[in-house]
């Protein structure tokens, strides 16, 4: 039985092999802006499908958990973790888990037990004596991922953020992890060891080895603050390179430190080209006033807000500042962050901020008469005092932002955006909170997004009056219903859970982390990945122990595994792997995959890690095809210098599916 599949390559790359096939115009949501035509090819392939495998449809019924907690099955009832990140490590298929804890200078002391470790590498193995499902085997020692240069065995390499690519393009998951020393340390701390960026080639069974020294590993001499990383190929060769962002060299600085970046040679050495693509900020404080300074950033994410074949550089910035959006164009950046939206929401009204109206009190004919008293029961100078030269001015008067997700919530082609933020009630409505931002960019014109409220939306996180806060977040269907719910993980603030937002067909959201059964409290790290192999995306979550959590959980960073039960609905995954130096790199980071079934079109783009210290989900990218079980056209946009597109038609769901750059087919995987 022959399948009929059609290869869609960009017009640019196909005009040297033809010059006579027609080409059809590209005016959807992800028309390239420079290539403004395809040119498709029909190609067969003899290999027959396999069998059709279709679920129900049924979605998922509130009145019975979403989710089920099945930390002791998984081998991790005695793993405590603040942080975690995801990735295939062995190369089996199966996603693997790196979780540490937030600490300051501190190595992992191998002499201790191995529940006294502050870094685990945890690989994803059936359970044993050939039980049905999975579990997480201890294997930090044998992955050799805390190597240290001088040789040093009994301690391991400090770590604080984690980033996953394929780094010198071998077919395996390379890393990169990042630090933030302190130069004084206070007397309960130790001094800071000197660990700084470093790579990680993988051999292809998840073994690690120190990559070479290169520009994205300084000495002990820096002092980076990283906060997080991301891999991307910004100039479309084939390997990928990377971004480092950091925070202030001091915390509460209104300056933050250089984002760098870091072009890869393809052998994990990596070279700063920071200034020569346009990235480079200031570090006066005169560029405050002008929004051109430094970002004290508390997470990066890339996706290609623009839709230009290129992945954007978003900053999530602390300290009421403007977020960063460096959007790309050709070889080089542009600063869109205010103009875009993306930096704040237009509120600049402080007067119901408490600090605000103390100062208005305390010092007669200052203020406009119209300031009300300030409120009962709030106590002048908790927060401080107010300086009108700073705290009036627009760049102190947005969020204090932590991670922003990145995906196609209304399945209209572009990429959507949730911010994370923490907000005071003192502080008043002018503090962004966290919301979703709709993207409303035309073709070929400036970046554009809405934010329509979070009222409108539903995306109110239940937590009172009080603080609140939003550390993690992502967007995932964890219900395969087609549409992408958030996540929306809360901080270290009392009545701070994990909120789960579905949702529904009206594009409006409703909280059901309650009724889900993933209510976590205090949720810090979190991982997404089908780990299983069943068709839905299951989650690992580590806790915070700051303020009020330590005694939520006993003092204990606990980490607790949420198995997805959710639904009957059908799903596909799609794992893509680019031709390397000369094609897209091969993890395919930056690809952009649309999956079609029936009027619906879901959009995807393969982006890595994101957020605070590098969230991470597996980078098979997963749809939910709801009542579906056949694909009628799954479209990858590689991220290579042709923007060459592949088209394939009539593919089955329930099934892990495969595309190889220019193969001409999809694989089914089992």
């Amino acid at each position: 039985m022959n399948r009929r599949l059609r290869l869609s390559l960009s017009a640019l790359a196909f005009a040297a092999c033809s010059s006579s096939n027609p080409t059809t115009p590209r005016t959807d949501a992800s028309a390239l802006t420079d290539a403004s035509a395809v040119t498709d090819v029909a190609v067969d392939t003899s290999e027959p499908p396999p069998p059709m495998a279709c679920r129900t449809g049924a979605a998922w019924n509130p009145t019975v958990p979403a989710f089920r907690e099945v930390t002791a099955d998984y081998g991790l009832a005695e793993l405590t973790a603040k942080r975690m990140s995801t990735a295939d490590l062995d190369n089996d298929g199966y996603a693997d888990l790196v979780a540490w804890n937030d600490v300051v200078n501190t190595r992992t002391r191998f002499t201790l037990p191995v529940t006294g470790w502050l870094v685990r590498v945890l690989m994803n193995r059936p359970r044993e004596g050939g039980a049905p499902g999975r579990r997480f085997v201890e294997a930090t020692r044998e992955s050799n991922f805390l190597a240290l240069r001088d040789g040093t065995t009994d301690r391991g390499r400090l770590v604080t953020i984690v980033a996953f690519a394929d780094v010198d393009n071998d077919g395996d998951l390379d890393a990169y992890t990042g630090t933030m020393p302190t130069a004084t340390p206070t007397a309960a701390q130790e001094a800071d060891p000197g660990d700084r960026g470093t790579i990680l080639l993988n051999d292809g069974h998840g073994v690690f080895a120190l990559g070479p020294v290169s520009d994205a590993t300084p000495d002990a001499d820096s002092s980076p603050q990283t906060i997080g990383a991301i891999f991307n190929d910004q100039n479309l060769d084939g390997r990928v390179d990377l971004l480092v962002g950091y925070h202030s060299s001091v915390f509460g600085l209104p300056i933050g430190q250089q984002s760098q970046m870091f072009r890869g040679a393809g052998d994990g050495s990596f070279g700063e080209v920071t200034d020569a693509v346009g990235m480079a900020l200031e570090s006066t404080s005169g560029s405050l006033l002008t929004v051109t300074n430094n970002r004290p950033l508390y997470g990066l994410s890339a996706c290609d807000v623009n839709n230009d074949g290129r992945l954007d550089i978003i900053g999530a910035a602390y300290g009421r500042q403007f977020n960063l959006l460096m959007t790309s164009h050709g070889d080089t950046f542009e600063d869109e962050s205010q103009a875009s939206g993306v930096g704040g929401d237009s509120n600049r009204d402080f007067s119901d901020n408490q600090t605000y109206r103390c100062y208005c009190a305390a010092m007669p004919g200052r203020c406009p008469a119209t300031v009300p008293a300030v409120t009962a029961g709030f106590t002048c100078g908790v927060r401080g005092t107010w300086n009108p030269a700073t705290e009036e001015r627009p760049w102190r008067l947005n969020g204090n932002t932590f991670s922003i997700a990145c995906g196609d919530v209304d399945n209209d082609g572009d990429i959507d955006l949730y911010t994370g933020e923490i907000s005071h009630p003192d502080v008043g409505a002018n503090s962004d909170r966290a919301e979703l931002l709709v993207n409303d960019t035309v073709a070929g014109g400036p970046t554009r997004f809405r934010r329509p409220g979070r009222r409108a939306t539903g995306l109110v996180p239940p937590s009172g009056t009080g603080d609140e806060g939003v550390l993690s977040n992502a967007m995932f269907d964890f219900d395969n219903d087609g549409r992408l719910d958030i996540w929306a993980g809360g901080s270290d603030y009392p009545n701070q859970f994990g909120w789960l937002f579905a949702q529904g067909v009206d594009g409006n959201f409703t909280e059901v982390s309650r009724a889900a059964g993933i209510r976590h409290a205090c949720p810090l790290g979190v991982a997404w990945a089908d780990f299983d192999h069943d068709g839905d995306v299951d989650m690992v979550v580590g806790t915070s122990t700051a303020r009020t959590c330590g005694a939520a959980w006993m003092g204990r960073s606990v980490v607790r595994v949420y198995e997805n039960i959710a639904s009957e609905a059908n799903w596909t995954t799609v794992r893509l792997v680019g031709r390397g130096d000369g094609g897209a790199n091969r993890a395919a980071i930056g690809a952009r995959v649309r999956v079609t079934t029936g009027d619906v079109t879901q959009t995807r783009d393969v982006q890595g890690n994101w957020g605070l210290a590098g969230l991470a989900t597996e980078l098979p990218v997963h749809v939910g095809l709801g009542t579906r079980c056949t694909i009628d056209r799954i479209e990858v946009r590689w991220p290579d210098a042709a923007h060459s597109v592949e088209t394939f038609t009539d593919v089955r769901a329930n099934y892990p599916l495969e595309i190889v750059q220019g193969a001409g087919r999809v694989r089914y995987l089992r």
